[in-house]
């Protein structure tokens, strides 16, 4: 047998997934001379529009050498179907663990650290200080109504952490075996297989909640211990190494903190767990600031996007609803505007961590069905001269947000033209944001230097999505795209630099972004732990 790859092989948009017959009119053999096809990679390609068609990777094998010309020439490269292992990494087995792992946050980091261990014979007690994602879902639903804010329940904080009232996506820039691990371990709790080979893969906080739920029962099974309503506050650190924790049960008002003995903590708590950054500070833990974004959202029709992105009399039946990526150059280079989390069909919804303070997100559906499109437009902020300062610069803003959309969540929002007019509006478009909306002017109260870069960024999108401006509205303002703060960590054992027994994962960590990289991370700790004792 004979083994090749054909990269870019186009299939018509209504025979998705008739890849074989596809590969033989390229090739210009018969079907049948094709065999152990596999699809490593497929995409919409919309780069013509009105025409877009589906793109594959796959590998395949054949009985004789190919020879072939023109396009399927350019397409087909000989290959080999070697595949990495797990237990490959290089660091594979090499971090001395504690038989017993307690692992704080229930998020991706969390919840596939805990799985991956359990699996390797480690016992671990996960702790999570919100609530099963059902019940989490009850809060949130809730709170649109009544405005009670929760602290410990809502859309940051809860099993699935706060991916799992996102958009679903599972996209990332870095495919490796331990992102592949993730997508697979997916498919196994009933996501579609599709996930795995989907360019940009998406499943929506319908289907996530499923999932979640099956992960949970896994790791019970396989005999670890999950204890919802349950915050770190403390920690103690002995000689430089980890060797108590500090609990508390959230779900009763006033209840007593516990310490109990630790000699391998996990901390996945995801990027808007501001105390343990506070609490990690005070107890001489390696902090760093580090750079991260903030901006606005902004809503469009739906409809709007599909037809400039996909062209007119397109299917969104067959493609579904259309997205962008969009980034600029700013501020005579010295900035930049970029679209961030965007999500077809979707809705926006509050999101704080704290009282008092105001953020928005955006989140779909698995269908992507909604009548809007929404999506994060930020700007980049520099790493703060002082530890804290850009967290400080995210509250300020979050509290400033809260205060001009009246302390009751409703959003501050303008429409893009508003914006860039420097006046409120009289009138604004519907929106699918659920807590109402507050006619403001962003410049009265956003850093200046972030609207000023947002409306060089808006202009520039205009010319690439025509009626970006005329059609969009923001709601503001986006702030939780990643954490201003580092947990200081060796990038080989995953541990903190300066205290032994600290194992930190995830987006709060500082070394991930998003849902697919954190899982990987709690794979990769679980990879290369072995047990101490």
């Amino acid at each position: 047998m004979f083994t090749y790859r054909f990269r870019e092989l186009q299939v018509a948009l209504d025979r998705k997934g008739q890849v074989r017959e596809a590969l033989a009119r390229e090739l210009r053999v018969h079907p049948e001379c094709i065999f152990n096809l596999e699809v490593e990679r497929f995409s919409l390609d919309c780069r013509r529009k009105g025409d877009p068609k589906w793109n594959y990777n796959v590998i395949f094998d054949v009985e004789k050498p190919l020879r072939v010309s023109g396009n399927a020439a350019r397409g087909l490269v000989e290959a080999t179907r070697e595949r990495e292992a797990l237990d490959g990494d290089e660091f594979a087995h090499s971090i001395p663990m504690a038989s017993h792992v307690d692992i704080v946050g229930a998020g991706p980091a969390g919840l596939w650290a805990a799985l991956h261990l359990l699996r390797r014979g480690f016992t671990v007690d996960l702790y999570e200080q919100g609530k099963p994602v059902e019940e989490r879902f009850r809060d949130i639903r809730r709170f649109f109504v009544d405005r009670k804010f929760n602290a410990h329940s809502n859309v940051l904080f809860g099993e699935g952490g706060a991916g799992a009232f996102s958009d679903g996506k599972l996209n990332t820039r870095t495919r490796n075996i331990f992102s592949e691990t993730v997508l697979r371990d997916m498919v196994e709790f009933g996501v579609d297989s599709h996930v795995v080979t989907f360019a940009k893969p998406h499943i929506g906080t319908d289907r996530l909640v499923l999932m979640l739920r099956k992960i949970r029962a896994e790791i019970v099974q396989l005999g670890g211990k999950i204890h919802f309503d349950t915050a770190l506050e403390d920690i103690e650190i002995s000689d430089g190494k980890v060797n108590a924790i500090k609990i508390r049960d959230v779900s009763t008002a006033n209840s007593a903190a516990s310490w109990k003995s630790c000699e391998a903590l996990v901390l996945a708590t995801g990027h808007s767990a501001r105390d343990i950054y506070t609490m990690l500070h005070v107890r001489g833990v390696a902090l760093e600031s580090k750079a991260f974004a903030m901006g606005v959202r902004v809503e469009h029709p739906q409809t709007l996007i599909n037809m400039r992105q996909l062209g007119r009399g397109v299917d969104t039946r067959l493609t579904g609803s259309a997205e962008y990526f969009l980034a600029t150059p700013t501020l005579n280079k010295t900035s930049s505007a970029y679209s961030f989390c965007m999500c077809p069909g979707g809705v926006l919804v509050p999101c704080a961590s704290e009282p008092g303070t105001l953020a928005t997100n955006g989140m779909s559906y698995s269908r992507r069905n909604g009548w809007a499109a929404n999506g994060a437009i930020v700007v980049p902020v520099e790493a703060s001269d002082t530890l804290f300062g850009g967290l400080e610069f995210q509250r300020k803003t979050e509290c400033d947000a809260f205060e001009v959309g009246g302390k009751g969540y409703a959003a501050p929002a303008q429409t893009i033209k508003a914006f860039l007019a420097h006046r409120a509006d009289k009138n604004q478009p519907k929106s699918t944001y659920p807590c109402g909306l507050a006619a403001c002017n962003l410049w009265d109260w956003l850093d200046k230097k972030i609207c000023k870069s947002l409306a060089e960024g808006f202009q520039n999108f205009d010319r690439k999505i025509p009626g970006f401006i005329e059609e969009g509205l923001i709601v503001a303002p986006e702030t939780r795209t990643s954490s201003p703060l580092r947990i200081t960590r060796n990038n080989e054992t995953l541990e903190s630099i300066n205290t032994q027994g600290l194992f930190v994962l995830g987006e709060g960590a500082g070394y991930s972004g998003g849902i697919v990289t954190s899982a990987a991370d709690g794979i990769r700790l679980a990879v290369r732990a072995k047990k101490s004792r």
